[in-house]
């Protein structure tokens, strides 16, 4: 069902197959009208996107413009095959785009990272089938333009910035619109939940050198420094206070910080075995998400010297330094 938030901006909720249960994509009703995002390849979500454009009197034909927040398959499955039917170009960020292009390559990577970070075989061979399926919902990308940081959007009557976020994704895409104080987040900011900074796998090199948590910290005091009255995100509900969310996600980050710390007190761990700590009794694929986030707080601990890491019968351990 499309629901209007404001003049000339509509919400479509999609369904998806994962916990968060949907995706909001939104439909501008501006030449040239526009997509943002797309939700995953299904019959379900397409017909669900079908049919609440045309309850507010539009069609696929009318998407004349798609723009991607990110490359998870939630938020682009779907492009491909709205851009064969409407003729409307993609648009996002070259690091998506090639992420997009280069993940089914790299799930030997993923699974040497997961294995090195601690986790048992059996389940990075679980984690890592979920992932080869979950792909299956996405098209790859062939043809697609490139948007970067500060790159303007322009509708007939009014134009957007685009302001690049990496940390949940290396090149996620928020785009302002200034003369309504309002932000669509993709996932750099949500309201019920803590985006995930992911370990990067779909770019070529050493993933984990990637300081997902600590450009996604940066990315949001970026964001903060904007005028923002409403933030418009990729799942759940609208964000009417802005910089209290900000606030709130850092001081989650800080507090989880210290409960990594603690989590080495007695001995030293593997990022599995903190993500375990932090996580118990979760899902194949949400270890993953814990992995993610307990290497993203190491790599910000190592650099503060707050934390060493060595390698142990081919996996990395961390503890504290010793003056802690």
């Amino acid at each position: 069902m499309g629901i209007q938030i404001f003049e000339k901006v509509y919400k479509i909720e999609l369904p998806i197959p994962f916990p968060l249960k949907t995706t909001n994509v939104f439909f501008i009703d501006e030449p040239p009208r526009t997509l943002i995002d797309t939700g995953i390849k299904t019959e379900a979500s397409f017909e669900a996107l079908r049919k609440g454009l045309e309850e507010m009197g539009f069609s696929i034909q009318s998407i004349e413009r798609m723009l991607i927040t990110h490359g998870h398959i939630d938020h682009y499955g779907q492009a491909k095959k709205i851009a064969s039917m409407s003729g409307a170009p993609i648009y996002l960020h070259p690091k998506e785009y090639g992420r997009i292009r280069s993940i089914i390559h790299s799930f030997g990577l993923l699974r040497s990272i997961l294995l090195r970070n601690g986790a048992p075989e059996a389940l990075v061979t679980q984690i890592i089938h979920y992932i080869e399926a979950a792909q299956k919902m996405a098209d790859p990308l062939e043809e697609a333009l490139f948007l970067n940081d500060g790159d303007l959007i322009p509708f007939d009557s009014m134009t957007w910035k685009v302001i690049h976020c990496p940390g949940h994704s290396p090149g996620l895409l928020c785009f302002y619109w200034p003369e309504r104080e309002i932000l669509f987040t993709g996932d750099h900011l949500l309201k019920e939940i803590t985006p995930h900074p992911f370990l990067n796998i779909g770019e070529a090199g050493a993933p984990l050198s990637y300081p997902s948590l600590k450009e996604y910290l940066s990315s949001l005091r970026k964001i903060e420094r904007y005028d923002l009255t409403l933030l418009l995100p990729g799942h759940g509900e609208e964000v009417r206070d802005p910089k209290g969310l900000i606030q709130s996600i850092l001081i989650h980050h800080k507090e989880r910080m210290e409960q990594i710390v603690s989590s080495l007190l007695k001995r030293p761990k593997t990022p599995f075995e903190i993500a375990m700590d932090l996580f118990p009794d979760v899902p194949p694929f949400e270890v993953f998400l814990g992995i993610s986030e307990a290497v993203g707080h190491l790599e910000i601990l190592k650099e503060e010297g707050r934390v060493r890491v060595f390698e142990r019968e081919g996996r990395d351990y961390y503890e504290l330094e010793a003056f802690q």
